[in-house]
């Protein structure tokens, strides 16, 4: 299992790991648990948001490596490594929250919307890379979310960038339109919807008066 691979685009919250059953020392969550009775016990330590495991045999108090050794098998060893996991698993799923989206302007309108539409962001596919906002009560979406390379927008560049993408009236697409900021939709329809990149370029202000917009012509 590669547990960095799991870890991409989600950060660990102190508060839930604490609640699982963490024990904090200094800058380092420390978790115990019985792997196999009276056999085995498993010790995870999450620091910077990275995890460890070491599986300890409970009678030596030596650490049990064989496991990690993918040339070895066994009904034994197999059990070891799906117990390991499934904690592993479980932990992620519980204590770790998505972390796709960085970018301060990104945060800013993530927090406004919170705040005014009391709506967060859904990740409704696997790899994290996009959310949608949507009304509660139809679920259409109004806004979409997403990281993607610049090359995606024609612009010659892999560097990676947030935006949006939010429906506006045709006409209202049309005037602002500018390839630098604003954009002919991503991946949607290009009549109804427009890409805003968010790099600080265009004030929060003016951005929130387009999802405003979007929330109301999408209800």
């Amino acid at each position: 299992m590669d547990i960095d691979k799991l870890l991409e685009n989600k950060k660990a919250n102190k508060n839930k790991l604490l609640e699982y059953g963490f024990i904090k020392k200094d800058n380092l969550y420390i978790y115990e648990n019985t792997l196999i009775d009276n056999e085995l016990k498993i010790i995870i330590t999450i620091k910077n948001n990275k995890i460890n495991t070491k599986v300890i045999d409970i009678n030596t108090n030596d650490e049990y490596l064989l496991f990690k050794v993918s040339s070895i098998d066994g009904e034994y060893i197999g059990k070891i490594r799906e117990k390991h996991n499934k904690i592993i698993k479980d932990i992620i799923e519980k204590c770790f929250d998505i972390n796709t989206f960085k970018n301060s302007q990104t945060k800013e309108i993530l927090t406004y919307i919170k705040n005014k539409y009391n709506e967060k962001p859904e990740f409704l596919w696997e790899d994290k890379s996009s959310a949608v906002l949507r009304h509660k009560e139809d679920k259409k979406w109004y806004m979409v979310l997403m990281k993607i390379s610049k090359n995606k927008l024609k612009i010659s560049s892999d560097e990676q960038i947030e935006i949006i993408n939010l429906k506006l009236p045709p006409n209202t697409i049309e005037n602002i339109i500018d390839n630098k900021s604003y954009f002919k939709a991503y991946h949607m329809n290009k009549k109804h919807w427009i890409t805003i990149i968010l790099d600080n370029k265009i004030k929060t202000k003016e951005i929130i008066k387009y999802i405003d917009i979007s929330y109301n012509v999408t209800k």
